[in-house]
């Protein structure tokens, strides 16, 4: 059965669907069986009563944060806080189980959250939107320079020869060769704008050999990069930044 998102399930009340994702968290009582479950697009609550068959037991051998799939039918229950909504299972599929305990908590510090990145920007939404900014904000870079007549543009990223002066680069080994990262797609954009294409631009990787001293670094980051043709003076490159 095609997976359902969980943001989805009030337009199935009535079906039986299939969702997708973690457990989040288990109440594992004497009469009854409450999973909520997660997904990119929201969580769902799984609602089952004991009955000694099989699925009660698969639902006991959970652990939070296995990842699962659940079919069952969406039932409406107003006093369900999580939409209105509850899935009744019929099925339990656990695709991989997680360890137990988990290794970050609540009172995980920054370190040990770093070590166990994709477990903390999973399980803490706040992690998340640091992903949601970024696309909103290039998203909307993007969209502006199509409106202003310009051609994207992926350009290589090992190159030959350093790409711009005055910066330091990282050597890399190439089939017996010296490359360099890119430290710019300058090179590239000015060929570009030769070859006709009036207007470029590229939102990429950038590498620089720069040490820091500080808490900010720019030894890679990503960087937004316009040429333009034809313009009269300074002013067209201000008025289009």
């Amino acid at each position: 059965m095609i997976r359902t998102p969980i943001a989805g399930l009030r337009g199935h009340v009535g079906e039986t669907v299939t969702i997708a994702g973690w457990a989040q968290a288990l109440r594992l009582q004497r009469a009854m069986q409450f999973i909520i479950v997660r997904d990119h697009t929201g969580t769902a609550k799984v609602t089952h009563r004991r009955d000694g068959g099989a699925l009660e037991a698969a639902l006991d051998g959970l652990t939070t944060e296995s990842a699962i799939r659940v079919t069952g039918r969406v039932k409406a229950n107003p006093v369900v806080s999580l939409g209105g909504l509850e899935l009744l299972p019929d099925e339990l599929v656990v695709e991989s189980a997680a360890q137990a305990p988990l290794p970050v908590d609540s009172r995980t510090g920054p370190e040990g959250r770093l070590d166990w990145r994709f477990l903390d920007v999973r399980r803490r939404p706040a992690a998340r939107l640091v992903f949601e900014v970024q696309t909103t904000a290039e998203r909307a870079m993007r969209e502006f320079a199509y409106a202003e007549g310009c051609t994207e543009m992926h350009t290589p990223k090992l190159m030959g020869t350093a790409s711009e002066s005055g910066a330091e680069v990282f050597e890399v080994g190439y089939f017996g060769r010296t490359a360099y990262l890119a430290q710019s797609p300058q090179f590239y954009k000015q060929m570009a704008i030769a070859a006709g294409v009036d207007r470029v631009f590229e939102v990429g990787p950038v590498f620089r050999a720069e040490p820091s001293f500080t808490s900010r670094h720019a030894t890679e980051f990503t960087g937004v990069d316009v040429e333009l043709a034809w313009i009269a003076s300074v002013e067209d490159v201000m008025s289009f930044e």
